[in-house]
């Protein structure tokens, strides 16, 4: 009889004789393997190191004080875990993490040890990128009559005011448009631009009431107080909505020509042109997208892309909107879109140099991280490696 995926794995592991294709051949079987399963491989795993002496095996050794500190940095992450008892294991396989998060602690740690002897100059690569910091809040206001206010340098207070609607910076450095003084048909229209550049991110109430958050490298082009039927923005990049609740004007987002209609609710667009299609999560409430004379609806718990045609899938939205709670999320996610999530929010540019790996990636990951933590947590599936220079990281196999 043939053996199994993680048989074969495990009798490499044992021999310490595991390759890249053994680690990605695992990788894809947890992908598809039912909770059991997955529940006994995990059991295996842990055996095995706790079977193993420190005099007998001083590189597992050093390895479980590897994975320890990642369960320990998980459970900073998830603080639901605090409410599980550590076992006799020397790691406990914690079900609130994620089975692919648990795959990253143990296998790709495991992979990684032996990968690192082979790649000693890849920390130090890393290290190098201490100077990049992570992004904040930064954005630009550009109003109707062109003037350019820089948000994250302005004072707090009042910024301007548009046809009688009050720009407000409040001390938490969200940007307020009081449009309480104004007739809803009384008044011209102005149309102002918030603009974040990479490495920036800004929230923004629209005079409507209406809260938006807008990711790196996005921006929002809105009326300064709303007129007419229906209240329309137009959005590049990504940005998280939740729209006040108002059945006699539904509200549209216009993005790389499609438009998504709302009544009240809350939802993701990410739209980049450097993306191969635009992405809409929803949360709550329900939305039409419309593109050329194709429409579809979509329902909290789906996500509508949109290239030359509307498709839509169940999702969890949780990991669409990680950005606007102060996470990267990497759902199977291959090393190319990672990397242009990176690029935008610490402001380097990406190279690639040999063959890209085709595997998926799976984390959770702060972006107040400094970029070497982002890139070390990377390096742990022993899958890539980087070297940088300046603001220029080069992803190699």
């Amino acid at each position: 009889m043939s053996q199994s995926i993680p048989e074969q794995f495990f009798e490499k592991l044992r021999s310490h004789q595991l390759d890249e294709s053994d680690h990605l051949k695992l990788t894809e079987w947890f992908k598809s393997a039912s909770e059991a399963e997955i529940d006994q491989v995990l059991d295996e795993y842990s055996r095995y190191f706790q079977d193993h002496s420190d005099d007998q095996y001083p590189e597992d050794s050093r390895l479980i004080s590897l994975i320890e500190s990642r369960i320990d940095e998980a459970e900073n992450l998830f603080p639901e875990i605090g409410q599980y008892e550590r076992q006799t294991t020397p790691f406990p396989f914690i079900k609130s993490v994620s089975i692919a998060a648990t795959l990253l602690i143990g296998v790709c740690l495991f992979y990684y040890f032996y990968k690192e002897k082979k790649q000693p100059g890849a920390s130090d690569q890393i290290a190098r990128a201490t100077k990049i910091v992570p992004g904040g809040n930064k954005a630009t206001l550009t109003l109707s009559n062109g003037n350019i206010i820089t948000l994250d340098s302005a004072h707090n207070g009042m910024l301007a005011n548009q046809s009688n609607v009050q720009i407000i910076k409040k001390k938490n450095g969200q940007l307020v448009y009081d449009a309480s003084a104004i007739n809803r048909t009384g008044n011209e229209v102005a149309y102002n631009t918030i603009t974040t550049p990479r490495g920036g991110q800004y929230q923004v109430q629209l005079p409507d009431g209406s809260n938006v958050w807008l990711n790196a490298e996005s921006s929002l082009k809105f009326p300064a107080h709303f007129t007419g039927v229906r209240r329309e923005v137009m959005l590049t990049g990504e940005g998280y909505f939740e729209v006040a609740k108002d059945k006699a004007h539904p509200f549209a987002v216009e993005i790389n020509n499609t438009e998504v209609e709302v009544l009240g609710t809350h939802f993701n667009i990410m739209g980049y042109k450097d993306e191969a299609a635009t992405a809409t999560t929803l949360l709550e409430g329900s939305v039409k997208i419309k593109k050329g004379n194709r429409e579809q609806m979509i329902v909290p718990g789906q996500q509508a892309k949109v290239n030359q045609d509307i498709t839509i899938a169940n999702v969890n939205v949780n990991e669409a909107v990680e950005w606007k709670n102060g996470n990267f999320n990497f759902s199977h996610e291959k090393l190319e879109g990672i990397m242009r999530k990176i690029a935008r929010w610490y402001d380097v540019d990406v190279a690639y140099e040999g063959k890209v790996t085709n595997a998926t990636f799976v984390g959770t990951i702060p972006r107040s991280e400094q970029i070497s933590e982002v890139l070390k947590y990377l390096e742990l599936t022993g899958l890539v490696h980087f070297k940088i220079s300046e603001r220029r990281i080069t992803a190699m196999p």
